[in-house]
């Protein structure tokens, strides 16, 4: 599926089609993502399977839910975006594995010029409805409703992942994240290359091939944690924001090839509840 709006150009992938793992959201695959002389999103892997469980690019978003935890073994959980999942056995929830799909949904696509719009019925379940929209030649939204119908409520989080490549450049001291506030958090472990600055997360050095970094509590502790960051390699810069919506926290991931800004939106809905939000891109 191809979206254009002037010189941006976005490829998109039908629900099942490329992306066949169970951890991110079928809805909105995206391919590539190419404008102002730059390719921001393509393949980071190196090797390439669709039932792995980050086989995505580009915005990639997922939705965590506590519900797996109050399943027995052979029973079923939810998450939308993939469907109804089995439990196989009493280890917890792993966001790596792969799960059995017991129930896909009833999926339906539509598409115009500049404009994508997926649909996900799981009866009983949701409607969950994302819109992929190239607002102009320079920008896109990501637009997004959730009406949750079961009367168990759906409680957890969604977050965006932004596997952004940028001509496929090597994560290092061009590369930059920026927040509206001096972010603070914890490292996962001690890092040579990689801080905390007064606007955001600098690369003193390339990462190494085969290594990775992560801090899973980037925040604002001066006060509440608004939804915008600019993730930049040189001229190449990615603004994202999602207007109205405050951060719960955001994750931090890279390797080599991209450096992941994930920032969690917490979701909480009991039944006939919708929830919308949208998440603007400016390239």
């Amino acid at each position: 599926m191809i979206l254009r709006k002037g010189s941006l150009f976005v490829e998109l992938s039908p629900p099942g089609e490329y992306y066949q793992a169970t951890r991110f959201d079928w809805a909105g695959v995206f391919r590539r993502i190419e404008g102002n002389g730059c390719i921001y999103a393509d393949e980071w892997f190196d090797h390439y399977n669709p039932l792995t469980h980050d086989a995505v690019c580009g915005p990639s978003e997922e939705f965590v839910t506590v519900s797996f935890d109050h399943v027995g073994v052979g029973e079923l959980f939810v998450k939308p975006g993939v469907g109804l999942l089995r439990r196989p056995d009493v280890a917890p929830y792993d966001w790596f594995r792969l799960y059995e799909i017991a129930d896909h949904g009833k999926w339906t696509v539509s598409q115009a010029p500049s404009k994508a719009v997926f649909r996900q019925e799981l009866g009983g379940w949701y409607i969950y409805e994302k819109q992929i929209v190239l607002t102009s030649s320079s920008s896109f939204s990501i637009v997004h409703r959730l009406q949750w119908l079961n009367a168990m409520s759906l409680q957890g989080w969604s977050y965006n992942h932004n596997f952004f490549t940028f001509n496929n450049a090597p994560v290092g001291p061009m590369r930059t994240v920026d927040f509206p506030f001096q972010p603070a958090g914890h490292w996962r472990e001690p890092y040579p290359n990689v801080g905390f600055s007064a606007r955001g997360i600098r690369f003193t050095a390339p990462v190494e091939k085969g290594r990775s970094v992560y801090s899973g509590d980037v925040c604002n502790q001066l006060g509440d944690t608004p939804y915008s960051v600019c993730i930049a390699e040189d001229d190449c810069r990615v603004y994202i924001d999602s207007p109205g919506e405050k951060v719960s926290r955001y994750v931090f991931w890279a390797n080599s090839r991209v450096a992941c800004v994930e920032p969690y939106v917490s979701v909480f809905l009991n039944q006939g509840q919708v929830k919308s939000w949208r998440i603007d891109y400016r390239l």
